[in-house]
């Protein structure tokens, strides 16, 4: 049987985390090509992995809501270090995933008021 040392898991999981990072971004990216000439793939990358590091820090456990967060903050970086959204996703009375539901549909209403305002 194969037994790793503490340190040897932690790098095995730290690995596992940047590919799964990595393989979102490429999904991105393949819907979002003219973003892989400017921000770039790496940028990319690097804002992704804040949002999975934020989502882990918040408590979400759904990797659904996780890619969500990445795209989100992919194409509008630093959005979860704005302390009311980070206020607001930790608030009581519901989990960081129900909340993030609640914004998402707050986005979506804002977005079809504003074209039917054009």
């Amino acid at each position: 049987m194969l037994t790793l040392t503490d340190a040897q898991y932690q790098t095995f999981l730290a690995r596992d985390t940047q590919n799964f990072v990595a393989a979102v971004a490429d999904q991105f990216l393949v819907k979002r090509p003219e973003m892989l000439a400017d921000p770039g793939r790496t940028e990319i990358i690097a804002r992704m992995q804040t949002a999975y590091d934020t989502a882990q820090q918040l408590g979400f456990t759904s990797t659904p809501h996780m890619v969500y967060m990445m795209y989100l903050e992919a194409d509008g970086p630093g959005m979860f270090a704005d302390e009311m959204i980070r206020h607001y996703l930790t608030r009581p009375g519901a989990t960081p995933e129900q909340r993030l539901d609640d914004f998402d549909a707050l986005l979506k209403e804002y977005a079809r008021r504003l074209k039917g305002e054009k």
